[in-house]
């Protein structure tokens, strides 16, 4: 997260906060560098009985033995109850728990035992959980506290999105007052071409992002001259282009009669895969007013299938013949599987976790393809839990497919207690997540993905070609 504000990521760790100073750390780089042996316990000596820095330092130097840093954490809470150690411990502990009110709960004892402290991201946090929670009071209540203004609005930005799914009116209020309250700061200027990025930029880029949101809660609520309003200027004002800004823009044209300026945004969207079943709606609506004696189908079809012919030409240049790793999972029932399970069998991992938005962003086109080869004995979907930071990760992973209808076969990977780390998705030695991997019936990695740049048709077709050439491996 940063102060002008992409809230990606409230789940801080200990250990993520530590990591976050290692850039430029000439005093870690001393001690790494060390060739002797007993000027070094000497040190690490000094620094374990040192001040809250050092210790921070020291943790550092151990950040790649788990066992060794969670200790030093614990040694670091325990002598400085008010520093800035216990501070993230106590607000790493309110970002993983479930619920609103417990997060209410936790927030109030932090409150009271860090009252100097900046709570903005606590703040954040339990509006959050209400939102999943359907407690639209307090989402406002707890947005309404966060004293920085453009990380407010960011704030309001995810929370509303939240909200959007089961309230349009309560999320058209909580965006309305935030772009209102944004007017009051200005609008950053736009930057100068070659520029650097810089917090004005970042600023200036949420602003449109909030506006965008707006726009989309409008249009879903049948608002479309209102929507257009917004949607222009977000388009217009932004110097990137995203995909949610074009559809958006495309859409409200469209809704608003105004069809020939529509055609090109939704086509486009559509010819990269990028179009849900509205644009593809709204397209074939424009299309027919601009081209009346013309098939808006047909040329549809013919842009979905030149999309999907340019990503069968581009998997095919992503072919690896890698040896996947015999890595063992659990099903929901506590039975452990593993690679050989499912020898002959073309098997799509799924490495995410409830924390994850990326992840979970991928899940609409991975239950379209699911649905697509559900009926094919020959192929298989483990979608991993993984990289847990909640103490019932089996009942989170399952809480969040039920609430969210998804069909998929979940295992979990959960943490090894001695190793401190979990065991698939370290053998497969991912980085981040979500992470997918296609392997062939002979136990060869055909495929590899990381990340999701959004886009369900795309995915689902990129997908569909890695598993039937990975198919044809065998």
């Amino acid at each position: 997260m940063k102060r002008v504000l992409t809230i990606g990521l409230l789940l801080f760790t200990v250990h993520l906060a530590i990591a976050q100073q290692r850039r430029a750390n000439p005093a870690l780089d001393s001690l790494k560098n060390e060739k002797d042996p007993g000027v070094l316990k000497q040190k690490l000596q000094k620094l374990e009985n040192g001040s809250e820095k050092e210790l921070q330092l020291l943790i550092q130097f151990y950040n790649d033995t788990p066992g060794k840093a969670d200790s030093l954490v614990q040694l670091a809470v325990k002598r400085f109850p008010k520093g800035e150690m216990a501070f993230n411990q106590v607000q790493n502990e309110l970002f993983t728990t479930q619920s609103g009110a417990e997060q209410e709960i936790l927030f109030k004892k932090m409150k009271a035992k860090f009252p100097a402290n900046n709570l903005d991201y606590a703040f954040y946090s339990v509006a959050y959980a209400y939102a999943n929670d359907k407690n639209v009071a307090k989402v406002s209540e707890y947005v309404n506290q966060i004293k920085d203004v453009r990380f407010r609005s960011a704030a309001a930005r995810l929370t509303a999105e939240a909200v959007m799914k089961y309230d349009l009116p309560a999320a058209e209020r909580i965006t309305r007052k935030e772009i209102e309250a944004l007017m009051k700061e200005g609008v950053p200027p736009e930057p100068a071409a070659g520029s650097t990025p810089s917090p004005a930029n970042e600023a200036r880029a949420s602003y449109f992002a909030f506006l965008d949101l707006y726009s989309t809660i409008l249009l879903k609520s049948g608002k479309y001259q209102e929507a257009l309003k917004y949607s222009k200027e977000a388009y217009l004002g932004s110097s990137r282009k995203t995909d949610q800004l074009t559809g958006n823009y495309g859409l409200a044209l469209s809704k608003n009669g105004q069809h020939q300026e529509a055609l090109p945004l939704l086509e486009k969207q559509i010819a990269e895969g990028k179009a849900n079943q509205d644009l593809k709606l709204a397209f074939k609506e424009s299309y027919a007013k601009v081209n009346p004696d013309k098939d808006a189908v047909a040329y549809l079809t013919i842009l979905e299938q030149g999309m999907k012919s340019k990503i069968e030409a581009e998997v095919a240049k992503m072919l690896i013949n890698e040896a996947a790793p015999n890595f063992t999972v659990k099903d929901v029932n506590g039975k452990t599987v593993s690679l050989a399970d499912f020898k002959g069998k073309t098997i799509v991992l799924d490495f995410w976790a409830t924390w994850c938005g990326p992840c979970k962003k991928s899940f609409p086109a991975m239950q379209m393809a699911v649905n697509k080869y559900k009926n094919d004995p020959n192929v298989k979907f483990l979608f991993i839990h993984t990289w847990e930071k909640v103490q019932q990760p089996l009942t989170d992973a399952q809480s969040y497919l039920n609430s969210n209808n998804y069909k998929f076969d979940l295992y979990m990977d959960t943490k090894d207690a001695k190793t401190g780390t979990n065991p698939a998705v370290t053998a497969f030695g991912v980085k981040g997540i979500p992470a997918k991997f296609v392997i062939d019936g002979n136990g060869k990695i055909r495929f590899k993905m990381m990340g999701f740049s959004g886009g369900d048709s795309a995915a689902v077709a990129e997908l569909s070609s890695m598993i039937d050439i990975s198919k044809k491996a065998v």
